[in-house]
């Protein structure tokens, strides 16, 4: 045991403990931990480690399906993608006069690929988000689980995922709609876009009221899928739940997802200069870079090595995020609602295995 600062001991685990431990901090045993974290309210370090951890035990209930499904939405989208491209081939080159029907085709060809990327997007992080809380559920209580079990159990989650996200970001969107306002009536009524540029500094205040409503929901998707909670009940469940807890949620969420961002990119990164490197080395000369020398194989090489390093480093990192929103879920509750408790049971533990250090009040 150790001192912390001179001023009272420190458990194995940096709790302190005994007689002069501050108000709010409890001596006994360590807090029991059957899975990837203890059971007890959490410190940031403990999300942040058991996301990890979670991610690095659990990688085939977690990654199998993200994989399978990220190759369908790349399949689909470069298949559309290349059939756009092929249309918007047939319009006239450069210098050529677009007629109205060609290019009402060409807007509708890129919006139907634009629509249809957002549609992949949001089903996908849906999906992510339904599956990690799924896993995360097992992973806390020490139980091993398959891709398929995982999945089975994560799809009937989505469509009260979905529904809560986008309740969610209706919400935030909302909120820079109404500060946005005054200034559009302003450029109307005035017939001028002098006051509606003015009226745009009221976007400010609107950017913090949706800031504040993302990170203060940030936990309605746990709540959706571990409570079985309806969307709009989700949503008034986590804004009570996280109260408080503002900015710890914030810091523990940009933590989390800054690092899985700078490995994400350092991964590309590196494929697309080792791909760049043998692609273009029969291109490259001393001055300039020779275009003509490249083949139609090479440059589909090229597409496909860093394309597939882009989605690879994006589905290994889509996870982290849910995981430690998860984690923030479970950590309020144990500290609000002694979650602990029954989760020591659900996994098995005595009666009494859960009363050990607890982290916070």
């Amino acid at each position: 045991m150790t001192t912390s600062g001179g001023q009272w001991p420190v458990g194995p685990d940096g709790v302190p403990v005994g007689p002069w431990a501050p108000p709010g901090w409890a001596s006994g045993p360590p807090a029991p931990k059957p899975g990837t974290v203890p059971l007890r309210p959490l410190h940031p370090s403990d999300i942040i480690s058991g996301v990890f951890a979670t991610a690095g035990r659990y990688r085939k209930p977690l990654y199998l399906p993200l994989l399978v499904l990220a190759l369908a939405c790349s399949l689909l989208v470069g298949g559309c993608a290349w059939a756009a491209l092929s249309e918007l081939g047939r319009l006239p080159a450069e210098g050529g006069q677009l007629t109205d029907g060609e290019f009402t085709r060409a807007a509708w060809v890129v919006g139907i690929v634009f629509g249809l990327v957002l549609v992949c997007a949001t089903v996908a992080y849906a999906a992510t988000a339904a599956l990690s809380t799924t896993v995360l559920g097992h992973a806390v209580l020490g139980r091993s689980v398959t891709a398929r079990e995982a999945w089975a159990q994560a799809r009937p989650q989505l469509g009260r995922v979905l529904g809560t996200q986008l309740l969610t970001a209706a919400a935030a969107l909302g909120i820079l709609a109404v500060s946005a306002l005054p200034s559009i009536l302003l450029g109307v009524t005035l017939n001028s876009p002098a006051p509606a540029l003015y009226g745009l500094f009221l976007l400010v205040p609107g950017l913090v009221g949706a800031l504040y409503v993302g990170v203060r929901l940030v936990i309605a998707v746990p709540v959706a899928v571990m409570e079985r909670q309806r969307p709009a009940a989700a949503i008034r469940r986590a804004w009570q739940l996280n109260h408080g807890a503002w900015w710890r949620s914030l810091g523990v969420t940009y933590a989390v997802r800054a690092v899985g961002s700078a490995v994400s990119q350092t991964i590309t990164s590196v494929v697309a200069a080792v791909a760049l490197r043998l692609v273009l080395s029969d291109a490259l000369t001393t001055e300039q870079l020779d275009v003509s020398t490249l083949s139609g194989a090479d440059l589909a090489l090229l597409i496909v090595a860093v394309g597939g390093a882009v989605v690879l480093t994006t589905t290994l990192s889509a996870p982290l995020t849910p995981l430690a929103v998860g984690l923030l879920y479970l950590d309020r509750r144990m500290t609000r609602e002694n979650l602990a408790a029954g989760l020591a049971a659900a996994a098995g533990l005595p009666p009494d295995s859960s009363t050990g250090q607890m982290g916070r009040s």
